[in-house]
């Protein structure tokens, strides 16, 4: 059974506070009127075409988060763009407000901090990277631009709750392009490997099992087989040295 990996995405509510200037104010607790709260949520299995969608104009915070909390007890690896920040934090901090109980543990990979590490990029942002890689752009607010459709939808604006429905699914669908193309990029991707075949060679980050023998990776006192990942183009390395223990006893490495 491959790995079940989870793309997901949250729009949630502003916090709402009285202020008495425009720009760097200090916004004390004493002045604030409601929390940021999740106002929807969409995500989807990596593969499938179904899309999972809640919102707060037709269920409750809890029942959005339970509904989440559900999918994530299935995931194994689950996908978020600034998802270790603010998507899967809130949904943690929100599920602690309402008592809910704690998924299974999973792997989280975050594709903007992916972005910002191995390219140079001049913005990390999904828009820019649906852009600049070619994936489907994200839906641009039409009757509600900017601020302007969340205000509404805190109105019960029920044009401007379809147009979020539609805003976050494109959300989770671009996501999920950019999250292919640059998977094989990713160092430290949690692996899929270990849900392979025994005695297949598989894509640690994909799990192909088509594989490619091309050359060896060298540490300073190893020898590992490496290979080119036909599937997703990634490279990864065998666990196992190809030195053996008589060779290994007597390598030497420099001390300065």
């Amino acid at each position: 059974m491959p790995a079940r990996i989870l793309i997901l995405d949250i729009e949630t509510a502003p916090n709402l506070a009285y202020v008495w200037r425009f720009f760097k104010e200090n916004v004390s607790l004493d002045q604030l009127q409601e929390h940021s709260n999740i106002l929807s949520v969409a995500a989807k299995w990596l593969g499938e075409k179904r899309v999972y969608y809640w919102g707060t104009d037709k269920h409750t915070e809890a029942e959005v988060l339970a509904y989440t909390n559900k999918l994530l007890d299935e995931a194994d690896i689950v996908v978020a763009h600034n998802g270790d920040h603010f998507d899967m934090a809130k949904i943690r901090g929100r599920s602690l407000v309402h008592g809910l109980d704690l998924p299974s543990p999973y792997k989280q990979i975050d594709t903007w901090k992916i972005a910002k590490r191995e390219f140079g990029f001049d913005s990390n942002s999904l828009a820019y990277l649906a852009d600049v890689l070619g994936c489907s752009p994200k839906t641009k607010h039409k009757e509600f631009p900017g601020f302007e459709l969340w205000a509404e939808c805190l109105k019960g604006n029920k044009r401007a709750w379809k147009e979020l429905c539609l805003y976050n699914k494109q959300d989770v669908l671009t996501l999920e392009e950019i999250y292919v193309k640059i998977r094989p990029y990713a160092r430290n991707h949690p692996s899929v490997s270990a849900v392979g075949e025994p005695g297949e060679v598989t894509c640690p980050k994909c799990g192909s099992t088509d594989q490619k023998k091309r050359g060896h990776y060298y540490t300073n006192t190893q020898k590992y087989q490496r290979y080119k990942c036909m599937g997703c183009g990634g490279w990864h390395r065998a666990r196992f040295t190809e030195y053996p223990k008589e060779h290994r006893r007597i390598l030497t490495v420099s001390t300065g």
